[in-house]
């Protein structure tokens, strides 16, 4: 009986080297969490047994348990590189459709712009409305908006140049024609910013021989040298100006869109994306999840949960609200594993296997004896 006692107590501390190897392993791992092994010892005996007659049997692993404390914070160059101090989860929609939860808040842009994990897994908030800052509708993927549409008055620089004998040019409903000698680009550009200011083009030296129309959703500024601003009368996205007389024009219109730039993360998890005009806005709020018991939890898969009726009500609220931790962009929160601490236990449990070992071989030793013995 004895050995096969010694046995369970090498399988025990086989199974206590075997997790502390792997915190030992995952000591680099963002957001790992150390686990530890659990025993319970064996008797063999029928119901009713009193304990001061019962005999042990060996050891056997009662669990693996992790410890949610809180890793280190370590400062990084990646704006979606995000680390909760304190409590939580950040959320994530699984590739089946089910959720995760982790915290590994290691996050990137992919090619939707949608935040995703190395994995692919998509981080989970909530949409918020731009007026009001508020978060709306229900929890889902994080997508930033990859333009917006210009909310300031388009402009278009035109660059005039010189019009021949009875050529036209045609911008924003007015017509002008050069005279029989023609018109110098300067004299082109004065004339339109005449137009714009209300009065008649000028016909100084029988350039401009007429002007017709009147100019349209549109005004100018001053000529600069042969170039004139034209600045749209509305807001947003307008129909682009555009020569379309026999003289020709340089024309730099402003985008009527503005492309993403870059974005940022507050403590509470609110996105604010910035677009080429210098816009931000709040697109979305990361919601940060809890649960009642963590041990509960299981394994999916590299450094994600899911949940289980053991972990009990599973709740999601902003970062840094009563009970939750706060969000720190910019940063990665290390694996909570001491080397120090991991190498002693790592040395007990070596101790105990030699232990175990050692008392096999005496087991062995006394039979071999009894074998032996000669009546």
């Amino acid at each position: 009986m004895s050995l096969y006692t010694s046995l369970t107590g090498l399988a025990a501390a086989t199974k206590d080297m075997a997790v502390i190897s792997n915190n030992l392993a995952n000591t680099q791992t963002t957001g790992f969490k150390r686990s530890s092994a659990k025993f319970e010892d064996v008797f063999a005996s029928m119901p009713g047994t009193k304990a001061s007659t019962a005999t042990g049997v060996g050891t056997a692993v009662a669990s693996v348990d992790q410890e949610f404390s809180q890793g280190d914070l370590e400062n990084s160059s990646n704006v979606l590189d995000l680390a909760i101090a304190g409590n939580g989860f950040f959320g994530l929609l699984l590739n089946d459709g089910s959720q995760g939860f982790t915290r590994n808040g290691g996050f990137m842009l992919d090619k939707n712009n949608v935040i995703v994990n190395a994995e692919g897994y998509q981080l989970l908030g909530k949409s918020v409305n731009a007026a009001t800052e508020k978060t709306t509708g229900e929890l889902g993927s994080i997508i930033i908006p990859e333009s917006i549409a210009s909310t300031t008055a388009e402009t278009a620089r035109v660059k005039f140049t010189a019009l021949t004998a009875n050529q036209t040019l045609v911008l924003g409903g007015v017509t002008i024609t050069a005279g029989t000698d023609g018109a110098t680009a300067d004299e082109v550009a004065a004339a339109f910013a005449n137009i714009a200011s209300g009065g008649a083009a000028s016909a100084a030296g029988a350039t401009i021989a007429s002007t017709t129309g009147t100019l349209t959703g549109w005004s100018t500024g001053p000529v600069s040298s042969s170039s004139v601003t034209f600045t749209s009368t509305t807001t947003g996205d307008v129909t682009d100006l555009a020569n379309t007389g026999t003289g020709t024009v340089g024309i730099t219109s402003s985008p009527a869109n503005h492309e993403f730039i870059g974005l940022s993360v507050d403590t509470d998890g609110m996105i604010s994306a910035r677009y080429g005009d210098g816009t931000i806005v709040k697109t979305a709020k990361i919601q940060l999840a809890k649960f009642e018991n963590t041990d509960g939890l299981e394994f999916a898969a590299g450094s994600t949960y899911r949940a289980t009726n053991e972990a009990g009500e599973l709740t999601f609220a902003s970062g840094g609200e009563p009970g939750y931790g706060s969000i720190r962009s910019s940063s990665i929160e290390r694996a909570n594993v001491d080397i120090t601490t991991e190498l002693v236990d790592l040395i007990k449990a070596q101790r105990n296997f030699q232990a175990n070992a050692k008392a096999i071989e005496t087991s062995s030793a006394l039979a071999s004896t009894l074998i032996n013995m000669r009546t």
